[in-house]
């Protein structure tokens, strides 16, 4: 674990996807594709290290208003928007919503259907990211969002399977989110939402990565079309090409 983790001074959550066994017993190779959240803040020192993993591409699943607001910008390397949610019209951002009391009372099943809606209407958006990771010159790469929980974490939880990845490792590496994260931003954000008379614990789902809802998640991809694969190769628009290449390049 200590090696999957990229510890940076300007985000929390960079870390490999590669160590992991896959389809025929052979692992996902290491420093090829990385998670995130916002890249933003990176400093000169960090900028440093990222340059030392050679990137090729970094893919911002982020939307337009979040890009801009809090642009990514890495030298020599081409970051390109895959955005999910933009076509969705949103309201208050969601400390925003969490401070003022208007976030609706949660639970894993609320979240579970907000993965859902992600998954039902960004599905072109997650084939196209697993598209260009399989493209000559997609790799190395690093896809995220803003905490590396949520649209990261979906698009994880499907290249992983795709590699073969058995679920409850995907489920383990959704989860590490919380260690290097959620935690402690709850406790960084505690005393506001403390003081604006909010229950932290009553919004903890919404800042945390807990197992049961990417299992409920994937469970409706399942339940809805037969499974990952079939996910991919329907609604997302991925080609069973595309499916082999990534085998090839990420599997040892």
């Amino acid at each position: 674990m200590a090696d999957r983790l990229i510890p940076l001074e300007g985000t929390l959550n960079l870390r490999d996807l590669g160590g992991y066994v896959g389809l025929g017993g052979r692992a996902v190779r290491w420093r090829q594709v990385f998670r995130s959240d916002a890249l933003h803040a990176l400093t000169p020192a960090d900028l440093d290290v990222v340059a030392g993993l050679g990137l090729r591409a970094v893919y911002d699943l982020r939307r337009t208003v979040e890009c801009e607001r809090q642009p990514t910008v890495i030298d020599g390397v081409r970051i390109e928007r895959l955005c999910v949610g933009d076509d969705v019209e949103h309201g208050p951002e969601l400390l925003d919503q969490i401070l003022d009391g208007s976030l609706p009372a949660a639970d894993d099943a609320f979240v579970v259907d907000l993965y859902v809606g992600m998954l039902r209407d960004a599905a072109q958006v997650f084939g196209d990211v697993l598209t260009r990771l399989a493209a000559p010159d997609g790799l190395p790469a690093l896809f995220h969002c803003t905490a590396g929980k949520d649209r990261t974490g979906l698009a994880a939880a499907l290249l992983l399977t795709v590699l073969g990845v058995d679920r409850e490792t995907i489920l383990d590496d959704y989860e590490l989110t919380n260690e290097y994260r959620s935690n402690r931003r709850i406790e960084e954000l505690r005393p506001m939402i403390e003081a604006a008379g909010v229950d932290v614990e009553a919004v903890r789902p919404f800042l945390s990565a807990r197992r049961p809802v990417l299992r409920g998640a994937l469970t409706w991809v399942d339940e809805a079309h037969g499974g990952v694969e079939a996910y991919l190769l329907g609604p997302a628009q991925v080609s069973l090409e595309t499916l082999g290449a990534l085998r090839e390049r990420l599997l040892e």
